[in-house]
């Protein structure tokens, strides 16, 4: 699988990180993304309270659909709500599109009051110039029943090896131009589920794809500088791109 940094992959694309407006997304992750470190870490002492999970995926999904002038986007995992936001920007800026997010907990009241809060206190247009649906359920019961295509998909949902697998099989005819997943990691990790812990076995799955040409793309949280501190080998995390050529 070819690899590549997000750096150089926005600039191949013609989006390079010195024409993005950071602060946007700084602005879109102080809603949706922005955490605070424990006073106990290291790096609170050496980088600063907040740090910006993740903030550069943003980056790439917003400037791929800018600059191939997508207009529709699925989405699987709602999380915070960070991607969903970025990938509506875009798609404003093209003029106005689609977007499809799928999350389990959409009929929680906190994440009913968290959706409101973002449309009041991010700029308006972002979402009333897009046709946004948040569809509750579990992705594996809704994809089946989605019988439409989409420029972009991403999928970010259950990190299991195999809800990852199931979600692609269920997305791997229903997308145009790109199918991107998230959580690909050089290392174990675990992340927080809805029910505990669990390990992160999305390259499991995706390593296991052989009938498309995938592209890693490490992802640097130091394009923010809050976590400039972090050494290279603290790196191991990316995104993996499927492109429909």
């Amino acid at each position: 699988m070819k690899t590549i940094d997000i750096r150089e992959k926005l600039k191949n694309i013609g989006m390079p990180v010195e024409e993005l407006i950071l602060g946007d997304f700084d602005q879109i992750g102080e809603y949706t993304a922005k955490k605070t470190r424990s006073p106990k870490s290291e790096l609170y002492r050496t980088a600063g309270c907040f740090f910006r999970p993740n903030y550069e995926r943003g980056l790439l999904i917003y400037s791929l659909i800018k600059k191939y002038n997508l207009k529709s986007f699925l989405e699987i995992g709602f999380g915070r709500g960070f991607v969903t936001v970025c990938a509506a920007k875009a798609l404003q800026e093209n003029g106005g599109g689609k977007i499809v997010t799928i999350d389990p907990l959409f009929e929680d009241e906190n994440t009913k009051s968290h959706v409101k809060r973002l449309i009041e206190s991010l700029p308006r247009e972002w979402f009333s110039s897009n046709d946004i649906s948040f569809v509750n359920g579990f992705s594996q019961n809704i994809l089946p029943n989605i019988n439409e295509n989409f420029d972009f998909v991403y999928i970010d949902g259950d990190h299991t090896y195999e809800a990852t697998k199931k979600d692609w099989l269920n997305t791997k005819d229903k997308f145009n131009k790109f199918l991107l997943f998230d959580d690909y990691h050089l290392t174990t990790k675990k992340v927080d589920a809805l029910a505990g812990s669990q390990d992160i076995e999305c390259a499991k799955a995706i390593d296991e794809i052989d009938d498309f040409e995938k592209e890693l793309i490490i992802m640097d949280r130091r394009i923010f500088f809050d976590d400039r501190r972090i050494p290279d080998e603290e790196i191991d995390y990316g995104q993996v791109l499927i492109e429909k050529k």
